[in-house]
């Protein structure tokens, strides 16, 4: 699915996928299935972090409109383009 996206997309993607598999499957789902208590100091931490109005403000910057590439682009790599 990444084939056709940025090489930072594909190479972050195929290094952190596996990695947040298993936090999600080895780590949290098992505490959540265990009913362990929630850590409200890490949620509060994180839900005042400065990052979010950072990222409030580089979504200010992203176009209204949504950006795509026709897969028969010129610029497109051969092997990526479909043929028609």
């Amino acid at each position: 699915m990444v084939d056709n996206c940025s090489t930072t997309a594909r190479l972050g993607s195929r290094k952190w996928a596996s990695r947040f598999d298993y936090i999600l499957t080895q780590q949290a789902s098992v505490t959540v299935d265990k009913d362990a208590p929630i850590n409200q100091d890490l949620i509060n931490s994180f839900m005042s972090d400065p990052v979010h109005s950072a990222i409030e403000v580089c979504a200010e910057l992203r176009p209204t409109v949504d950006i795509s590439v026709p897969a028969n682009a010129d610029f497109v790599r051969p092997v990526l383009r479909q043929s028609s």
